[in-house]
């Protein structure tokens, strides 16, 4: 049996033949199949924590639509025969315009959600999702380009990309998946 295993962090995927990445990737669903789908399976994503490692900071975005909308990270769908790396570079160009090489965004963990409410109507029957999450650190200026590249249907424009300490992303009331990866990734010492 031909397997190859490829892996991103701790992470491993098993795939049966290297062809099969390509063949099986699926196209853009209409807004009524994704309900479905949204509907009866775990949505998988891919997120990007924006990090200055010297300041110890981290950069985040206002999204605007649910589920997760205020203050968050960079992210988007994984499609089916898609390594998490590539998955994570390619909604990170598609939302911020920045076309990054994979070897610069590290994985650090996967986390899941179940929220309350979604988008797609009925938004009250929520969403169940798993992220495999990274961690990106951009210059001065890539962070501006981006910032002022994010795609307006995801994330408020005018908001761009703020820093956030530890004290300011707790006196922005930020989810607690926020204030946990910070202190992952900037334990004290």
């Amino acid at each position: 049996m031909s397997v190859e295993r490829i892996r991103t962090g701790s992470l491993s995927l098993y795939v049966e033949g290297v062809k099969i990445l390509n063949e099986m990737r699926g196209g853009f669903m209409d807004a009524s199949t994704y309900t479905s789908v949204v509907d009866h399976t775990i949505i998988v994503c891919t997120d990007a924590v924006i990090v200055e490692t010297q300041r110890k900071t981290f950069f985040l975005a206002k999204r605007a639509v649910r589920p997760m909308k205020g203050l968050w990270w960079i992210g988007g769908r994984r499609r089916k025969g898609e390594v998490p790396v590539e998955a994570m570079r390619r909604t990170f160009l598609r939302e911020t315009n920045l076309d990054i090489s994979s070897e610069r965004f590290i994985f650090t963990a996967i986390t899941e959600y179940l929220w309350r409410d979604r988008e797609q109507e009925p938004c009250n029957r929520g969403s169940h999702n798993l992220c495999h999450q990274f961690v990106v650190e951009l210059t001065q200026q890539e962070r501006a380009l981006a910032a002022s590249n994010l795609d307006t249907h995801e994330y408020e424009r005018d908001y761009g990309l703020k820093e956030f300490d530890r004290p300011s992303l707790v006196a922005h009331d930020v989810h607690p998946v926020i204030l946990e990866t910070y202190d992952e990734l900037f334990p004290i010492q």
